[in-house]
């Protein structure tokens, strides 16, 4: 009996279903019949058709009922009856919303939004495609909302409905932006979070940092009482780094040179007695050759312990500096020797005393070899904080063993007559005070390249 009771049932919504689907069909088919008076004008015909759908689909049915009334809505639209096409409209929101069908309500939000643009209610426009969206978009995460959003635009742009397309457009432009935001926001507090994290872990190590750790502590805490703004922890992080290399560099000259100060003091007698014999045997060139030793000594000291003190900085014409350079270069070697300049007229801020003395003694250190053919002098500007003075000497070449002591104090005993030795230790320490580093080209075959690499 059971399945007799079942099987009448189920036979019975399959009859309704079909029923249904055919009762669609001929609402579908009035509709094209409507449309096609219209087309020929017969106007009264076509409305006539639309009352005998609605009487053929009577009760219940909001979503067919919602057809035919759409299309009385175009009609009233076509004849320009406003107030009927407003109605109808307002009929047409009924019936969808009775039907509970999203594809439906859908259809006449489309349809409510662009009538409501075409007689210059935007804010209502607005109002209904907002809610096809936010129907669409419901428990979506951002990369779903951001498909449907393209999506809508897409599908307003392929049915020609600019003004929905627009709205849309604008909608996703918020969209995004307030995504960014959020996103931006989230970034900065975890930032924050770390900052905070490891300004902890400082702190709880403050005791153990060595002395010439202590300036890191002061700017952190520096970074602390003006905020905890990304942008400026990540400048004052680089600006640490920065100085930190400028001190290890600064105590690995300080340790190379205590070194070679030591080993000077132990070899002092080596270094001065043969001078002070020939002296006894009446050579007065070598009490002034002894006499340039000790002022050139005096001279790198008193730099070596004033190495942190950096010589003030000013913009400086380059091309003059560096006329003036070779000019005073020339007086004081006074041989044929060719020396040459490149520079163009460009400003680049160093101290002028100094970085005078520092090139016109290069340029007198690569005189002093009778291998030397010719000079240039060139500088070149590599960024705004950055340029390179160019010493070059033509035919002179360095013994490779004497290539990683070249600029260190005191490193082996030197005939006093001939070269003391202090000139290219007194340079490195100059550029070293002008926030620059000498050092020799490697890659450069032709004789000798020293490179004054200034900092700004």
């Amino acid at each position: 009996m059971r399945k007799l009771i079942l099987l009448f049932m189920l036979s019975c919504g399959v009859l309704t279903m079909q029923a249904q689907g055919s009762l669609k069909q001929q609402v579908e088919r009035g509709i094209q019949t409507s449309i096609r008076q219209t087309q020929n004008q017969e106007w009264r015909e076509a409305f006539a058709t639309c009352r005998e759908l609605d009487a053929a689909i009577g009760s219940g049915n909001p979503d067919l009922h919602y057809l035919v009334s759409k299309e009385r809505f175009r009609m009233y639209s076509r004849i320009n009856k406003l107030n009927d096409a407003r109605a109808q409209m307002q009929q047409m929101e009924t019936y969808a919303r009775q039907s509970g069908k999203t594809d439906v309500i859908e259809d006449m939000l489309i349809a409510k939004g662009s009538y409501a643009g075409k007689t210059g209610n935007s804010a209502l426009a607005l109002q209904c495609y907002k809610e096809v969206f936010n129907s669409r978009a419901k428990g979506k995460d951002d990369d779903g909302i951001d498909k449907c959003f393209q999506s809508m635009v897409a599908e307003a742009k392929s049915k020609e409905n600019s003004l929905m397309a627009s709205m849309l457009d604008k909608m996703y432009t918020q969209w995004k932006d307030s995504i960014a935001s959020d996103r931006a926001a989230a970034e900065l507090k975890a930032v924050k979070a770390q900052y905070a994290e490891a300004q902890e872990d400082i702190d709880s190590k403050a005791t153990k940092i060595a002395v010439q750790w202590g300036f890191i502590v002061v700017l952190i805490i520096i970074a602390v009482g003006l905020g905890l703004a990304l942008a400026f922890f990540v400048f004052l992080k680089f600006k640490n780094m920065l100085t930190i290399k400028k001190l290890n560099n600064s105590l690995d000259i300080a340790n190379n040179n205590n070194e070679k100060k030591s080993l000077f003091i132990n070899n002092i007698g080596d270094q001065i007695n043969p001078s002070l014999e020939a002296i006894a045997r009446g050579d007065k060139q070598q009490v002034v050759a002894l006499q340039n030793f000790m002022q050139h000594i005096k001279d790198y000291m008193a730099l070596e312990n004033t190495r942190e003190d950096y010589y003030e900085q000013y913009d400086l014409n380059m091309e003059r500096l560096c006329k003036d350079v070779v000019d005073e270069a020339k007086e004081s070697i006074k041989s044929d020797l060719p020396i040459k300049m490149d520079a163009h007229g460009i400003t680049f801020p160093s101290n002028e005393e100094a970085l005078k003395q520092l090139l016109v003694n290069l340029i007198k250190e690569l005189a002093k070899s009778s291998d030397t053919e010719r000079i240039s002098l060139e500088f070149k500007k590599r960024n705004p904080h950055t340029g390179n003075f160019i010493v070059t000497g033509i035919g002179l070449k360095i013994p490779e063993d004497k290539r990683e002591t070249i600029f260190q104090a005191f490193s082996e005993v030197k005939d006093l007559t001939v070269d003391d030795g202090m000139t290219l230790p007194t340079c490195g320490l100059v550029a070293y005070k002008l926030n620059g580093v000498l050092r020799l080209d490697e890659e450069f075959a032709q004789g000798t390249r020293f490179v004054v690499e200034l900092h700004c």
